[in-house]
């Protein structure tokens, strides 16, 4: 019974079997060749009929055509699936089996091949339509990509751009990414970004594949000429290629032989391609006497609070610059002669923040002017000039000249010393003493008063007194040291930084113990630029590397603690703005020599 309904099935199959298309293999790789196989069965083969012809499309290439006539053969699955309209018709019936040759471009997804033609009756038919198939990133390559791409790639000196960090994973992709090496070389300035928060969302069209992109930095060029910023390093664990596994096994005398396909976990790299950067000069024709240096859109404004005012009263200049130009750094304007005024330090604020697509930097000078005697005096006017790559050309801006009328002021109250004026009663008269002689009882000589010495015949006044002059003079010293050494900033400074470091490190523990890598490693890196910028009264935070080094050379730092300074600043900026945190051990190690390095640490 059995056999009369498989012979049923089988001959319903033949009658009704259909051209069908097949792939070779169960996975089709990126940029390998496979075999897309056109099953005709022969009785649906036209009489008056030319060869086939495949016309491809995105990128696949046909290598051969081959055919053959073979007796696809049904097994139990296929015909009941065929019987009941759910499979492919693959019953026992004669067909002819072409077999194109193809090789799949790079890209991967959903794309379709193209199209399958043949000539019928003098007449071009089409057989098949689109054929799409799933196209799979090959294990051999890699399962990460990672670009780094520009916003602009010729730029004037000192013109910030940016550039964007992108990852793309492959469905063999298995984690474990780790940046080893995101410098941007020497010869920019750089402001970074956090990359926390970067996101992966699924490809569109393959949901097996993630992507993410941010602005990783802010640059501008130190020099012009051709630039490279160099790849971007990253490391990371992938699915190795299929390898088969031959196993044979002894059981009651007899040797068993199986076959098994293995995958293992393979740590690779990879990186970004080096971008070349083209860095024009800067046109000479045109440019101001009192250029700043600054290259971008530049704001600049310039007052005093007030213009009329008395002699021991102070005015304040108030200077506001504000531009996208070199992140974190404005130079300041040249400010004119204040000959009939007393200034003293300007005060000075920095800050940058990212607005847009740029970093805006924004610089504000406090300057305090003191007027020496009355009068009306001219101050001149003040100008800033910056270049505007936008409009290629140089830019000024000018505030002032002001016009300040100085009153005298009030004299400041003197001390008057004058003798002490006898208060009593009115003189009396010569009759009247004579009374109050006589009446005074109380007044009698001492006896034993000649007994009585001086204090200045004591042996003990004149020590104390001879101790007083040297302890006067000890105090005297002391306080004076104390104010110069108060009003030496850097001295006051240096004599702060251990004490600064220890809160900053504290701050860089709290964060550890938080887990919070990236201030962490904030805490650590800001600490160290700013321990060096107290011991040396530099500030280091706006220097390039190359300016660093050069700096910490001239004060006669030792080469190879030049050397840990700048490997660990990078390490730092590595681990704060990767996309992937290191392991809580690595962090403690990292805390535990940046410490180690800064006790050292002899400037």
């Amino acid at each position: 019974m059995k056999r009369i309904i498989l012979f049923c099935l089988a001959a319903a199959l033949c009658a009704s079997a259909r051209p069908s298309l097949q792939v070779d293999r169960e996975r089709v790789e990126s940029g390998k060749s496979f075999g897309l196989q056109l099953v005709f069965p022969l009785n649906e083969l036209p009489e008056n009929r030319s060869d086939l012809q495949i016309e491809t499309e995105n990128g696949f290439s046909l290598i051969s055509l081959d055919s053959t006539d073979q007796v696809i053969r049904p097994d139990i699955e296929d015909m009941f699936n065929s019987f009941f309209g759910n499979g492919r018709n693959r019953g026992g019936y004669k067909a002819r089996v072409y077999t194109f040759n193809l090789k799949a471009p790079k890209k991967t997804g959903r794309i379709s091949i193209g199209q399958i033609f043949m000539n019928i009756d003098g007449q071009k038919r089409n057989l098949t339509g689109d054929i799409p198939i799933s196209i799979q990133r090959a294990y051999s390559d890699d399962a990460l990509a990672v670009s780094l791409t520009p916003s602009k790639k010729t730029v004037y000196e000192g013109e910030q751009f940016s550039v964007t960090l992108g990852f793309h994973t492959y469905e063999h992709f298995e984690g474990g990414l780790q940046a080893t090496d995101m410098s941007t070389g020497d010869d920019f300035i750089v402001h970074r970004s956090d990359l926390s928060n970067m996101k992966f969302e699924p490809v569109e069209g393959n949901r097996r594949e993630m992507q993410a992109s941010a602005k990783f930095a802010w640059l501008s060029s130190t020099k012009s000429g051709t630039l490279q910023i160099p790849p971007f390093k990253f490391k990371y664990t992938k699915r190795g290629e299929p390898k088969v596994v031959e196993e044979n096994k002894q059981m009651g005398g007899m040797t068993f032989s199986s076959r098994s396909v293995k995958q293992e976990s393979v740590e690779t790299e990879t990186q970004t391609p080096a971008i070349n950067i083209t860095v024009k000069p800067l046109p000479t024709e045109g440019k101001p006497a009192n250029f700043s240096g600054m290259v971008g859109n530049y704001s600049f404004s310039a007052d005093f609070d007030r213009t009329e005012l008395k002699v021991g009263e102070a005015m304040t200049l108030t200077i506001n610059i504000k531009g996208d130009g070199l992140p974190g750094s404005i130079t300041d304007p040249k400010l004119p002669d204040f000959g009939e005024f007393r200034s003293v330090p300007p005060e000075n604020e920095l800050n940058k923040k990212i607005v847009g697509n740029k970093v805006i930097t924004t610089k504000n000078i406090r300057v305090f002017l003191y007027p020496k005697k009355k009068g009306e005096f001219t101050i001149p006017e003040i100008t800033y000039s910056w270049f505007n790559p936008s409009k290629k050309k140089y830019e000024t801006a000018k505030a002032g000249p002001w016009n300040v009328t100085v009153e005298k002021g009030e004299a400041a109250p003197e001390a008057i010393f004058q003798a002490p004026v006898a208060q009593g009663p009115a003189a009396v008269q010569k009759q009247e003493i004579e009374s109050l002689g006589s009446d005074i009882r109380f007044i009698h000589k001492v006896n034993e008063a000649k007994d009585n010495t001086a204090p200045y015949k004591n042996i003990i006044y004149w020590v104390i007194f001879a101790a007083a002059i040297p302890f006067y003079l000890i105090v005297t010293f002391a306080v004076r040291s104390r104010r110069k050494h108060n009003s030496d900033a850097a001295l006051v400074r240096k004599g702060k930084a251990d004490k600064m470091l220890k809160a900053r490190f504290a701050d860089a523990r709290t964060a550890l113990q938080k887990g919070d890598a990236k201030a962490l490693y904030a805490a650590l890196e800001n600490g160290l630029i700013n321990y060096l910028s107290d011991k040396t009264n530099l500030e280091f935070k706006g220097m390039t590397r190359p300016q660093m080094k050069e700096e910490l050379a001239k004060l006669g730092v030792k080469d190879e603690t030049i050397a840990a300074i700048d490997s660990w600043l990078e390490k730092c900026a590595f681990a704060r703005y990767a996309p992937v945190n290191p392991t809580k051990d690595e962090q403690e190690q990292m805390l535990k020599d940046v410490e180690k390095l800064c006790e050292g640490l002899k400037v």
